[in-house]
């Protein structure tokens, strides 16, 4: 017969154990889905190290030296001696002017000279004699005196015929133009057979190696810089790299030469608030013309012991740049930080704000607020 009251029991046993499991399953899904609710986000850990450095700025070329070629003495333009574009060398014969009416004078003046050389002969010698017989009490003191005055006159004269005939060599040899720098010649002001005249313009001439690229820092900027030197937040690289200019063609290429900064202005330009700089470059293949606008960059310093954040983590908000942190209960946390400079991969750096260790959200920012609970994820879209 079979046992009603041990049915019973396997029954309650099945019930009970059904419900049992029915539960955990809950549990489990009520738990799978309270944990799918918390957002996943990406987090960058905060560390201090020494962050490259990268300082760009719009600039222009000029060259190393631009002088104006000018005649010194009027006359006829007879010839010019260079192929306008091409280089020259310092002394180098570039025009010529008709030089007869120079040579005429010099001439001129040199024949004055002989005379006066002769009329000096002749009172240093009148002197001597005149000296010798004053002294034998021959001649009177009058005569004495008179002698000398002919000979300090006739000394004058004889000056003033040699700087006559200095002047009139200058300006025959100024019949010949030369260079007076090394460089690439411009374009000629005049064709020859012109009537020059003293002071025009004949051409201009440029040194291209080296090469001068000039560009300015605002006044906010040096006074950043400055102040970020005095608190150790800008230094030369510690691995001895030198600090160096690059310059960037139009074509976003880089110039193969490296330059250095030769020159910082001592005054602010009250037009622009800034500081004009000046970097020099070799420029022996005359890539580089002046005139050309160019991007420069200046490598070689860093900020040390800095944090380097994602630009994507920074966010701004009425109390200024801050970013979320999440803290050991994997809650989000608002920062308030100080942004610096930029940095090569265009990162920020932190300057106020991190501790080390602090990890700062990257990604997924959009879906979570202070005091939200996170996953911290690899793949958080």
């Amino acid at each position: 017969m079979f046992n009603t009251s041990f049915a019973g029991k396997l029954f309650l046993c099945t019930a009970l154990a059904s419900i049992s499991i029915a539960l955990c399953s809950c549990k489990d899904k009520t738990n799978q889905a309270s944990s799918q609710q918390f957002p996943k986000v990406e987090v960058v850990e905060a560390v201090q190290k020494n962050i490259p450095l990268r300082f760009e700025f719009t600039a222009r070329a000029q060259g190393s030296k631009e002088t104006e070629v000018r005649a010194r003495v009027d006359g006829i333009l007879q010839k010019r001696n260079y192929t306008e574009g091409a280089d020259v060398q310092e002394g180098d014969v570039l025009f010529e002017i008709d030089p007869e009416q120079y040579k005429i004078a010099l001439q001129q003046a040199e024949a004055e000279l002989a005379q006066a050389n002769a009329q000096l002969e002749e009172a240093q010698n009148n002197w001597e004699r005149i000296s010798k017989l004053f002294k034998e009490r021959i001649v009177s003191e009058k005569s004495k005196d008179e002698a000398k005055s002919t000979l300090g006159t006739k000394q004058a004269a004889q000056k003033l015929a040699e700087a006559k005939v200095a002047a009139a060599k200058l300006n025959y040899d100024y019949t010949k133009v030369t260079a007076p720098i090394s460089g690439a010649t411009g374009q000629e002001a005049y064709s020859e057979g012109s009537l020059i005249t003293k002071n025009g313009l004949l051409t201009h001439i440029t040194q291209l190696d080296p090469i001068y690229v000039m560009f300015s820092i605002s006044e906010n900027e040096m006074i950043s810089m400055r102040k970020m030197v005095e608190k150790g937040r800008l230094a030369k690289s510690q691995d001895e790299t030198p600090v160096v200019a690059r310059l960037y063609l139009s074509d976003d290429s880089l110039y193969s030469e490296t330059g250095k900064i030769d020159f910082v202005t001592p005054n602010i330009d009250t037009t622009t608030g800034t500081i004009k700089v000046r970097a020099i470059f070799p420029n022996a293949d005359k890539i580089i013309r002046p005139g050309q606008f160019l991007r420069l960059v200046i490598e070689g310093l860093n900020s040390p012991n800095a944090f380097n954040i994602p630009q994507s983590a920074v966010m701004q908000g009425a109390n200024g740049s801050y970013v979320y942190r999440v803290n050991a209960q994997n809650k989000v946390e608002t920062v308030n930080v100080k942004t610096g400079l930029m940095t090569q991969d265009n990162n920020w750096i932190i300057e106020e704000g991190l501790n080390v260790g602090d990890k700062v959200i990257t990604k997924g920012l959009v879906k979570v607020r202070p005091d939200m609970e996170v996953i911290i994820s690899d793949n958080a879209e």
